[in-house]
């Protein structure tokens, strides 16, 4: 009783709040959408309406929505941009490969809709091949210094464009076009048939008269 009026149990006590929307949380939401309604479709509004958080706080972060999808992706990927070191360059292919398979598999649908996606805007595209794609060169150009310090490939050879492009291409088009599983036999064999042949290729000097 207070006052002659009886308290309610709640009285007085502060309503819990809300759990705080981490970055993981929001940008899982903005893959959700993606896979669900694809990216012309998929609003800000939505976003923030899924996430439980306002738009301004969303725009505080982000300039718009592919600034905001760029992010996610950078942020699930962030296992192929940092593959483990294993003391060998065969090593460290094969999981730099492994990891690429599993985004690709987990991926497949959202990759494709990105895809599409990109052809039809310029903003999408541009950020994409200026901000994911260069991060997933970074962990392969970092095993390329590694194993050149051990002497396993030449120095120039982390400048081979042949490479880079070959060492993610593979892998996406076995399971995105093919649809047919990247295990470890189909990984090994592109590491020791295709990516360390082309690293340590020598191409010969002419002769000299």
């Amino acid at each position: 009783m207070l006052g002659g009026q009886q308290v309610g149990a709640g009285a007085g006590v502060p309503a819990a709040r809300a759990p705080r929307c981490t970055d993981s949380d929001l940008f899982a939401v903005v893959t959700d959408l993606l896979r669900e309604v694809g990216y012309e479709r998929m609003t800000i509004d939505a976003v923030a309406a899924r996430a439980h958080v306002s738009k301004a706080t969303i725009y505080r972060r982000w300039d718009g929505k592919a600034e905001l999808v760029v992010a996610a992706l950078s942020d699930r990927h962030v296992g192929v941009h940092n593959p483990p070191d294993t003391g060998s360059l065969r090593g460290d292919l094969i999981e730099l490969l492994r990891a690429t398979a599993a985004i690709c598999t987990a991926d497949c649908d959202l990759m494709q809709a990105l895809t599409f996606a990109m052809r039809t805007n310029p903003e999408l595209e541009r950020l994409v091949r200026h901000q994911v794609l260069p991060a997933g060169r970074v962990a392969s150009t970092a095993i390329l210094v590694r194993a050149a310090a051990r002497g396993e490939i030449p120095p120039e050879a982390g400048e081979r464009e042949l490479f880079h492009d070959l060492a993610p291409a593979l892998t996406m088009s076995r399971i995105v076009a093919h649809g047919l599983p990247a295990d470890d036999a189909f990984l090994i064999q592109v590491v020791d048939q295709v990516l360390i042949p082309v690293l340590r290729y020598r191409q010969d000097r002419p002769s000299q008269a």
